[in-house]
């Protein structure tokens, strides 16, 4: 058995962006694809940080030995996963989908959104969540990308208020997302800046991006190319804040082709 694969969703999304992608490894590894808090996960995102998120994740690996874990994070899933493997020994190596060290441009990193789009974004969101959210759902894709079919089931899936949940002390099925956390989760992104941590980093990680993502622009991938020292990066030509769904073939040939050579 390899080592095993522990998969982090983006904000507003949940476990089911990295179905098609985890199913090939069924019976072959040890698969970990939960949810975030207030993203369907069993905890509380409490506070505007990482922290309530990183403890969501480590929960499902706490038990496993020191680099032993592979890391599979899609935007905010993957900057949950370099604060956790910067924090952590348990991982072995990691996957950054649509990933940035900081969400929100600065002035030596002109590749994040503006403060104001985001105060705006935010501020959408403590008011009228549906529209907010679906607003950002359609900047995860390209016009040429928008009417694939993994696109239009994505959207589809997330459409106010979201998924659903059958589990747990409540009974029938309910909401799944709590949109004031996930209002708390972007507060979290907007406050993270994770580009002093970079060099600690000393694991294999693979930097996988869409050229043409507009949420996480591909300048922050070559950021992240650039300043953690055992990297790879391929970007996806067409492809914007989710190849791993538009381009999922040649998302999970270059997926193996990085697993082969840890």
């Amino acid at each position: 058995m390899d080592e095993p694969l522990l998969f982090v969703h983006g904000w507003a999304t949940d476990n089911w962006v990295w179905e098609g992608v985890a199913e090939k490894f069924a019976g072959k590894r040890a698969v970990h694809n939960n949810n975030l808090p207030g993203h369907g996960g069993k905890k509380s995102w409490n506070g505007p940080t990482l922290a309530p998120a990183i403890a969501e994740v480590y929960g499902y690996i706490s038990g496993l030995p020191e680099r032993s874990v592979v890391g599979i994070g899609w935007s905010l899933g993957a900057e949950i996963l370099i604060a956790s493997a910067l924090k952590d020994r348990k991982f072995k190596a990691l996957v950054l989908a649509g990933a940035t060290p900081s969400f929100v441009e600065k002035k030596d990193f002109p590749w994040g959104q503006s403060k104001a789009l985001v105060k705006r974004m935010i501020m959408d969101m403590r008011k009228d969540p549906a529209s907010a959210s679906e607003r950002f759902y359609r900047l995860n894709f390209t016009s040429d990308e928008i009417n694939l079919p993994a696109a239009r089931a994505f959207i589809e899936r997330y459409r106010y208020p979201g998924p659903v949940s059958c589990e747990g002390e409540i009974p029938g099925c309910f909401p799944a997302f709590r949109y004031d956390e996930m209002t708390t989760a972007l507060e979290a992104l907007r406050d993270t800046d994770m580009r002093q941590g970079l060099g600690g980093l000393d694991i294999p990680v693979l930097i996988a991006h869409g050229e043409e993502d507009v949420v996480c622009p591909a300048g922050a991938a070559r950021y992240l190319h650039e300043r953690i020292k055992n990297s790879q990066l391929v970007l996806f030509r067409g492809a914007g804040h989710a190849p791993f769904l538009t381009q999922e073939k040649s998302f999970k040939e270059a997926l193996d082709k990085f697993l082969a050579g840890i």
